[in-house]
C-alpha cells in the first residue's frame, strides 16, 4: 500500500478532500467540463457543470468512505481520514 502524509497533521480541509476520492473527483469533473464546452457551452455553463458534477463527486466520495468505515479499520487502511480517525463520520457525513 502507498504511503501518503496524514491527514491528521494537514488539518480538516486535507482531510475532507482526502475522504472524497480526489483523483477520481477530478477527473469525472474535468471530463464532464471538456464534454460541456465540446457541446458549444460557454464558460459559465461549463462552470456550472464543473461545479455541479464536483459536488456531487465529492458526495459519492464522503458517502463512500462512510460506509466502508468500518471495514477500512479492520483493513488498518491509513489513506482513509475517516479510518484513521483525522475525520469525523459526523464531519463527513454533513459534508
Amino acid at each position: 500500500m502507498p504511503t501518503q502524509a496524514t491527514p491528521r497533521r494537514a488539518g480538516l480541509p486535507v482531510a475532507l478532500l482526502m475522504a472524497a476520492h480526489p483523483l477520481p473527483a477530478f477527473a469525472v469533473t474535468a471530463m464532464a467540463a471538456a464534454l460541456a464546452a465540446s457541446v458549444g457551452r460557454g464558460a459559465a455553463g461549463c462552470g456550472l457543470v464543473a461545479l455541479a458534477v464536483l459536488s456531487g463527486q465529492l458526495c459519492v466520495g464522503w458517502s463512500n468512505d462512510l460506509i466502508d468505515r468500518r471495514r477500512d479499520i479492520r483493513a488498518r487502511r491509513r489513506d482513509k481520514p475517516l479510518a484513521t480517525g483525522a475525520l469525523a463520520p459526523a464531519t463527513a457525513g454533513a459534508a
